[in-house]
């Protein structure tokens, strides 16, 4: 019996789009390898909140086993994507954050969209329970995000973090149409033995 594909689930973020940055090119490179990749649109910035935003999460990945899912999640994404996890009965093979955060940032016109998303008392410990592999990746220059709340997320989920030299918001206003690292580290997350929940 084949195996079942790896699915790869990619968030964007705040005022994004799924055609937009290093999504497509992801997408096309790790369909290439046999992976199913999902990028759904997510309202915003009309209609965004956190809870739109799950239940866009829900239709978009009703049918996929968690052990065999790796969540993507890019700026507001990485936020959204460690909710999920929080969230999760069982845990995904994978969590990979680019430029994440948890908190407000100082950036009012992004402060009132996130909210929502960064206003909430994380419970790191079932975070971490929430995927079997944790990345991070930030950029020492990001205009948005400052690199301490990348770290502080990256401590508090015992995440390994890379951090990009000048990299900016690592998009495509940054240059960044195409993000090579991401996959030497999703071939690593796909080596990753399967979590078990049910393991002592």
């Amino acid at each position: 019996m084949a195996a079942t594909p790896t699915t790869i689930f990619v968030v964007h973020g705040t005022c994004g789009s799924a055609s937009g940055n290093w999504f497509p090119w992801l997408k096309s490179e790790m369909e290439r390898k046999g992976c199913r990749v999902i990028v759904p649109q997510f309202p915003t910035p009309e209609g965004q909140s956190f809870a739109a935003w799950r239940g866009v999460f829900r239709d978009s990945l009703g049918d996929c086993d968690p052990a065999n899912t790796i969540l993507i999640g890019h700026s507001i994404g990485a936020p959204f994507v460690m909710r999920m996890a929080e969230e999760a009965e069982q845990p995904y093979r994978a969590m990979i954050l680019v430029c994440p955060f948890a908190k407000t940032l100082g950036i009012a016109q992004f402060d009132t969209l996130n909210a929502s998303f960064v206003e909430h008392d994380f419970d790191w410990s079932q975070v971490r329970k929430g995927a079997s592999m944790r990345v991070c990746f930030a950029a020492d220059d990001d205009p948005y995000v400052p690199l301490a709340l990348s770290q502080d997320v990256a401590a508090k989920m015992d995440a390994t973090l890379i951090v990009i030299p000048k990299g900016g918001h690592l998009n495509a206003d940054s240059g960044y149409t195409s993000f090579p690292p991401l996959l030497n580290t999703l071939a690593l997350a796909e080596r990753t033995p399967h979590p078990n929940p049910t393991a002592s």
